[in-house]
């Protein structure tokens, strides 16, 4: 059995070494390049993303929206420019009838905002001019990925200073929390990996030690068994 204990130990070290490396040490960033510094944290875990500012928002009867597609569904943000609002649209056999699925917004904190989220519930939630807001379909209680909302606090002190200047940028970011109860197999990967979202790389690690060893013993057993010599 020492072969089979000297591999789970080296997954286990080697897999804890890495994710634990500094995010300077890491190489070229992702396709993400925002304005101003941002924690890392806030922007991982996505799968695909759409961001977007003031500039994209087009007037309807007196009220902003920006439509886009992410992720497969169709999603509608709206702003009366005092609050913002986040929708997706139900489809029934192809044909959309006019329903929707609203999110709700939770802060870091994990202060439930509703279906709705102010330029001061952005002020503050945000630290250093960032913020990340989870979000949960009303109807269906599905998740619905998550709002990145930042600014360059720099230049602007509020985020509705940010937006009056078109310099408040809004990133929908989805990821394997928005398709875990429908593929178990993207969430065991993100597991293996350590990439679960929204947990920490210790208790990650933790999860992962398990399934990794019944992996390596089953890997060792076969050969055992199929090969005489070994």
């Amino acid at each position: 059995m020492r072969g089979f204990v000297f591999a789970v130990v080296f997954i286990v070290v080697f897999s804890g070494l890495v994710a634990s490396i500094p995010v300077g040490l890491q190489g070229v960033g992702g396709e993400v390049q925002p304005v101003t510094p941002l924690d890392p944290s806030i922007l991982t875990d996505f799968t695909d993303y759409e961001n977007y500012t003031k500039s994209d928002f087009e007037d309807v009867a007196g009220y902003l929206v920006y439509e886009y597609n992410l992720a497969g569904r169709d999603w509608v943000a709206g702003t009366d420019e005092v609050t913002f609002a986040l929708l997706a649209k139900v489809y029934w056999f192809f044909l959309w009838l006019g329903q929707v699925d609203v999110c709700k917004f939770k802060s870091p904190d994990g202060i439930e905002r509703g279906e709705e989220i102010s330029f001061d519930n952005i002020d503050d939630d945000a630290t250093d001019g960032a913020v990340r807001y989870s979000m949960q379909f009303t109807t269906s209680g599905k998740a619905a990925g998550a709002l990145v909302v930042y600014w360059n606090t720099t230049t602007y002190s509020t985020s509705s200073d940010a937006w009056d200047n078109d310099e408040l940028y809004m990133l929908h970011g989805v990821g394997i929390e928005t398709t875990a109860t429908n593929d178990i197999g993207a969430l065991i990967i993100s597991l293996l990996l350590l990439r679960l979202p929204d947990v920490p790389m210790l208790v990650n690690l933790f999860l992962a030690v398990p399934i990794w060893a019944c992996i390596i013993y089953v890997l060792w057993y076969i050969i055992k068994e199929m090969i005489p010599f070994v």
